[in-house]
């Protein structure tokens, strides 16, 4: 049988080339309009759990009067009156997606396409509770900017160093403390590798270029967000978490069941393997969630306009990003960012923020020479000093690349910590020690001191999974030789030392 599709362009103008290849995505997006008249599509998927998806849909039509948007509802197999409930929205530019029967969470995103978006998508999930200018803020920041394609708010119940608690005890108090917080403010718009998505805005060229459905289909659930930032930035984009909004997340995990727990678990361990594959070895953990808050506690602002900052074997470059962001606070708009790396599986991720021309990839021996015309501000090595074969030489040679004035990020490895000798018995696990020169702190501090430098010492940084026994152990053994020196325990128990060596 035959069918025909005829579509009506009479009123669209005919698409101009462009020079500009941000401009060029932007003239895609202008022809698709979705014709709501409309500058965001709000996109509510609710699956069950009627009273949540009410009080998600009821907080958007509240807080967003401030923008002009249209309604996306869809129904992904309820059972509940959900589609009953989307049908008696009062919202005239509301649209409804109904799926009779749930087979995926992604499947929604197979039905609808990009012809039924505005210039901006807005996905919320239905265990979202939306605030005051919620997304007039997530739209002046993606205006601010035609390389910023995804815009995430903190939030409660969030991971990867999103989450803000607001500490309330009703919804009133919530959307005032909310309404106080959401003052939209710059220097609290964070540049990030990875975002969890939740409540996010992006371009509709973001899209286009990152190709439909916008989530990859084969992350049944975790691990599809970093997928999708990810994409977005080799995509020529920026993700931006906005500090100056924040939204509720009304989802609690704490109580779930073992059986919700073990399947969680599993999905996990499967999406963070997916991840690896696809991106040829990059864990979107270890290599991105590299935190180093130690050394934005050191950070001296410059008191100049411009700074540059180098990063040394920083893998993806979590932790230069993150001092971009924090100069942020003192002004500073326009920190330069530049890297060197050993291992060239991040030579991608790492050009996304600090440029084509500011990335070299080589042996370590190679580093001065990389940078020889250009001077730092700030330079962060990565991995911890002690890994290297010649930890001092490694020290000498990015000093060399530091500006008078400037500061130089290093961190030690304990390889005399109290978890490396259990293993070591097996009395703890099982598994291959270290690969580290063996420094204490004084032994380090005391060498680079021989070498007419002086590193002081920021902070040390603890196990995560240290329990309670094993730090009882630790005493305990100290107790018995009589030692009540709280730097020796720190010796034992921590898994890295931080220092910060200023140039004069």
């Amino acid at each position: 049988m035959q069918q025909i599709y005829e579509f009506d362009t009479s009123n669209i103008n005919p698409l101009t080339t462009s020079d500009d290849l941000y401009q060029g995505r932007s003239n895609i997006a202008a022809i698709s309009d979705n014709g709501m008249d409309s500058d965001v599509t709000v996109c509510v998927q609710g699956y069950n759990r009627v009273e949540k998806t009410k009080q998600c849909v009821e907080s958007i039509l509240k807080y967003t009067g401030d923008v002009n948007y249209d309604l996306l509802l869809i129904d992904n197999g309820s059972t509940d009156g959900t589609f009953d409930f989307f049908k008696s929205v009062d919202f005239k530019k509301k649209r409804i997606i109904r799926i009779n029967k749930n087979v995926s969470s992604i499947y929604p995103a197979l039905v609808y396409n990009t012809s039924f978006l505005s210039r901006y998508m807005a996905g919320v999930s239905n265990d979202l509770v939306v605030t005051p200018h919620w997304l007039s803020n997530l739209l002046r920041i993606a205006e601010s900017d035609e390389k910023i394609g995804l815009v995430q708010p903190v939030s409660s119940n969030v991971s990867n160093s999103q989450q803000v608690n607001l500490n309330f005890n009703s919804l009133v108090e919530m959307e005032k403390k909310a309404k106080d917080y959401n003052v939209s403010n710059p220097a609290k718009w964070e540049q990030r590798l990875r975002l969890v998505i939740n409540g996010c805005l992006i371009k509709k060229e973001a899209l286009f270029a990152i190709g439909w459905p916008f989530m990859d289909v084969g992350f049944y659930h975790d691990f599809a967000d970093d997928d999708m930032t990810f994409r977005v930035r080799r995509a020529g984009y920026k993700a931006i978490l906005a500090r100056d909004t924040w939204i509720c997340h009304d989802h609690d995990h704490t109580h779930m069941s073992s059986s919700d727990i073990e399947k969680g678990n599993r999905s996990i361990k499967i999406g963070r393997e997916n991840f690896r594959n696809k991106y040829f070895g990059i864990d979107a953990w270890d290599d991105v969630n590299c935190f180093i808050p130690e050394y934005l506690s050191a950070l001296k602002p410059t008191g100049t306009e411009h700074n540059r900052i180098l990063g040394i074997d920083v893998r993806c470059g979590t932790p230069i990003l993150e001092i971009k962001n924090r100069l942020r606070y003192s002004g500073i708009y326009d920190a330069e960012c530049h890297a060197f790396t050993q291992q060239a599986k991040y030579f991608l991720d790492l050009q996304t923020f600090c440029g084509a021309d500011n990335v070299f990839s080589g042996d370590i021996g190679s580093l001065v020479n990389c940078f020889d015309d250009v001077s730092f501000d700030y330079i962060v090595i990565g991995e911890d000093i002690n890994s290297y074969k010649n930890p001092i030489g490694v020290i000498k040679s990015a000093l060399k690349l530091l500006a008078h004035g400037g500061q130089l990020f290093v961190s030690l490895s304990n390889s005399y910590d109290l978890l490396a000798f259990l293993k070591e018995i097996r009395k703890l696990g099982s598994g291959p020690s270290k690969h580290v020169l063996s420094y204490t702190m004084d032994e380090f501090v005391n060498e680079l001191k021989y070498e007419g430098i002086n590193a002081k010492y920021i902070t040390s940084r603890g196990y995560e999974q240290m329990s309670q026994d094993v730090i009882q152990f630790a005493q305990n053994c100290m107790n018995k030789l009589g030692i009540s020196d709280e730097q020796a325990l720190i010796g034992l128990l921590c898994d890295r030392h931080f220092f910060v060596i200023d140039k004069e």
